[in-house]
């Protein structure tokens, strides 16, 4: 299943990138996560794993997340290591004229059940999650402006 919402902030990508890696900051502008947790010693860099109390659908999973590429300002990638979220995901930060920043936020996950799960995260999940995602990163752009 392939997702990808973006918005544009009134902030320059330091600052956006500030505020997205403020790990236990994300439940203020995430609309689906509960609480956030960093695993690791380290809080910066490939390596660094959180999990995220999620709901999904009404349903609390614990999804916990790898980061697999780190390039501030400019790129967050995690890898999804949960038994029912499993997949890839990233924040894309593109800086943009007059100190405007876009951010692309894209995730592709593997839906568990096969090609009943396919089916059902393509005509159900697919929607919802859209929707959420594009709330979150609303949320998100307004959170930034306000501290930046």
């Amino acid at each position: 299943m392939w997702l990808s919402v973006e918005v544009e902030v009134a902030a320059p990508p330091p600052v956006v990138w500030g505020v997205l890696t403020a790990w236990e900051r994300q439940p203020e502008w995430m609309l689906d996560a509960r609480a956030v947790e960093v695993l690791t010693p380290q809080r910066e860099g490939e390596g660094v794993t959180i999990r995220c109390p999620t709901n999904l659908l009404g349903v609390t999973v614990q999804d916990v997340m790898r980061v697999t590429d780190w390039e501030p300002p400019r790129r967050l990638a995690v890898t999804h290591l949960g038994r029912v979220i499993t997949g890839t995901g990233a924040f894309e930060l593109d800086e943009l004229d007059g100190g405007r920043t876009r951010v692309t936020w894209w995730e592709e996950i593997d839906p568990p059940l096969g090609r009943l799960g396919a089916f059902g995260a393509r005509v159900v999940v697919l929607p919802v999650v859209r929707r959420i995602f594009a709330r979150s990163l609303r949320r998100f752009a307004a959170l930034v402006e306000s501290t930046g």
